[in-house]
């Protein structure tokens, strides 16, 4: 067995990880969706990490109360989108602006204060509301979709 074998076993297995990728980012936004009939939606990630990253969606009624919220996170292309109850019934501009939720982890925390960051720019990590000191690391934010 050659070299060469070696490279095309490489390449063959990096395309696999490819594709898994691709279904999992898929499912992810079906699920994102789906959660769409339920509110405004919006998405946010945690910061790049070597343990992973964390993605969080979350549906926002008309009330800005979260209606529903699911987290995706882990390392390998085999995590699934969860639901995050702690996040149920908060108000998405207090999340933004840095509430603390008990029982929740910091990844997932940082990812949904991002959504919520992207439905209340104006309101995002105001450190005066969450009693905390300003945070002065990245700038984190998330993707609003309707």
């Amino acid at each position: 067995m050659g070299i060469g074998w070696v490279f095309l076993l490489l390449g063959a297995l990096w395309l696999l990880q490819l594709l898994l990728a691709y279904r999992q980012a898929q499912r992810f936004m079906a699920r994102s969706r789906a959660l769409r009939r339920q509110g405004r939606v919006s998405i946010g990630a945690s910061p790049r990490r070597v343990r992973g990253r964390a993605y969080a969606v979350i549906a926002v009624g008309p009330d800005d109360r979260i209606v529903a919220a699911e987290a995706l996170s882990g390392i390998t292309v085999f995590a699934n989108a969860r639901p995050v109850p702690a996040l149920l019934g908060l108000r998405a501009a207090d999340l933004a602006a840095g509430a603390e939720v008990p029982d929740l982890a910091p990844r997932v925390l940082t990812a949904a204060r991002g959504a919520a960051a992207a439905l209340h720019p104006d309101r995002a990590g105001e450190p005066e509301a969450a009693g905390r000191p300003p945070d002065r690391g990245r700038p984190r934010g998330g993707m609003a979709t309707s």
